[in-house]
């Protein structure tokens, strides 16, 4: 156990403090919208009406459309700003005062993230001055006025990179030191991950066939039998938290789910794979980050105009504002006119909406979810029927989303594994996995992928750390060893 003088926690106080400072100036009352604002709408009806819904006016209908735990986190926000201010029309509170006050929330979580990968790269390099040094490039993205996922919005980004880092280091921590009760604190934080960011589910029955694979290796039958006792209780733990939600959504909706954008995910993906060759060279100029852009273009024969209506890429440019694809993209969208569409951002989009309408008429109390339904067996028919060519977009796709995290992770995790540190080799795998469900089975937008930044700055200082601890001719401090 690393000790903590008086000067570090005076530093680490001071520097709590000045994050808070910074994440409450970067604060503004500015508008929220998009997915930000459903989660909102969808808070405000749960505290004024008692029931989680989309719907912006009477009757109020229970929707599974996002995750809980967001809207949760946002519910009692307003709740606090009711108390002090009164109830208000809805619209007073996606911009002005109420807003702001109801981001403020982003505050706690930017400190929470700190603290969090502070303590996590302690007690795997035993470094303070690593430590701090990893924290702050940890929050760094999210301290951001600008972008989707700072602090000056409320989508679940920052909420989620907060619980994969608790979720990935209790692992790592329980499993490294073999008790029991710690698994409780793993089950308790992938569930509430889970009703934050849905893919993770499947991630979290991937780790637990990994940790199957592992115990079932023990020699020691007793050893293997009270691992596997830890297992059960982990899974117990998560099913606590996880198991009413589905449960309400089966009742509800028929459908045993976290949220029902899976169909409209897994459509969107099978559409990109159908992209021509020059399609999936024209990718990686499309998907390179702005700065990069030009070089990309000169380099690969691409430029701004083969994303206009016509262009040669005009089918990849439906998702960048701005573009003349994306823009008369959205009048067919809106319409529900797939066949009008040129991009299949918006052709995805329409056909969910074409759907909605069509179960509508048919009087279906539930046409969002049946039109989801249908999107996952069209989506999962199509992948099935272009397997490789799914594969070959994880490329392009990784680069869009996570052309440093990505690469970072997989190092860590080839490091961990071949040295032996298999405690942060199961740190690693949480992120790595759901970076790689991303990739693989979705469109991967950008936004996502900063879930993982924190543990990817975690794994990468740690790399470094003991990169530093042998150019000194030190032994490295370890945690101790899976097993």
């Amino acid at each position: 156990m690393h000790r903590v003088g008086p000067l570090q926690w005076i530093v680490v106080a001071s520097i709590t403090v000045a994050l808070g400072a910074v994440s409450l100036v970067l604060t503004t009352g500015a508008s929220i919208d998009i997915d930000a604002a459903q989660n909102l709408r969808m808070a405000i009806n749960v505290n004024h009406y008692g029931v989680m819904s989309m719907d912006e006016n009477p009757p109020y209908n229970r929707t599974i459309y996002r995750e809980p735990f967001p809207v949760a986190t946002s519910a009692v926000t307003v709740q606090i700003v009711d108390h002090f201010l009164g109830k208000a029309d809805s619209p007073q509170y996606f911009s002005g005062d109420r807003a702001k006050y109801i981001k403020y929330q982003n505050t706690l979580w930017i400190i929470l993230l700190w603290a969090a990968v502070l303590a996590t790269t302690r007690w795997f390099t035993g470094s303070f001055l690593f430590s701090v040094g990893a924290a702050l490039l940890a929050v760094k993205p999210f301290l951001n006025g600008v972008s989707a996922e700072g602090v000056n919005n409320l989508y679940s980004e920052l909420p989620a990179a907060v619980l994969m880092i608790c979720a990935a280091f209790s692992l790592a921590f329980a499993v490294a030191r073999g008790r029991m009760w710690p698994m409780v604190t793993v089950g308790l934080s992938f569930g509430i991950l889970t009703l934050t960011k849905a893919a993770t589910l499947y991630v979290f029955v991937g780790l637990v066939l990994v940790l199957l694979f592992i115990y079932a290796r023990s020699k020691s039958q007793p050893e293997r039998g009270r691992r596997f006792a830890h297992l059960i209780v982990l899974v117990a733990t998560f099913a606590v938290v996880v198991a009413p939600w589905i449960a309400r959504n089966f009742q509800a909706f028929d459908r045993p789910v976290i949220s029902d954008r899976g169909g409209f995910v897994l459509y969107s993906r099978a559409l990109m794979d159908q992209v021509t060759p020059l399609e999936y060279r024209g990718s990686f100029y499309v998907w390179a980050r702005p700065l990069l852009q030009p070089e990309v273009g000169s380099l690969l024969g691409f430029s701004p105009r083969d994303l206009d209506r016509g262009g040669r890429l005009e089918r990849l440019g439906g998702g960048v504002p701005g573009t003349a694809v994306y823009d008369n993209g959205r009048a067919a969208e809106t319409a529900g006119r797939p066949q009008d569409t040129a991009s299949f951002y918006h052709r995805a989009r329409a056909e969910r909406i074409r759907l909605e309408r069509e179960f509508a008429r048919n009087h279906d109390p539930i046409s969002d979810v049946s039109a989801d339904r249908v999107l996952q067996k069209e989506g999962i028919r199509l992948i099935k029927g272009e397997l490789w060519a799914n594969l070959a977009m994880i490329v392009p796709l990784l680069w869009r989303s996570a052309p440093l995290i990505f690469p970072a992770l997989a190092f860590a995790l080839g490091y961990a594994i071949w040295v032996k540190r298999y405690a942060l080799a199961l740190f690693i795998l949480p992120s790595f996995a759901t970076l790689s469900f991303y990739a693989l089975l979705t469109q991967f937008e950008p936004r996502p992928a900063s879930v993982a930044h924190a543990s990817a700055v975690v794994s990468t200082v740690t790399l470094l750390h003991a990169l530093w601890m042998w150019h000194c001719g030190r032994r490295v401090a370890v945690p101790p060893s899976v097993g």
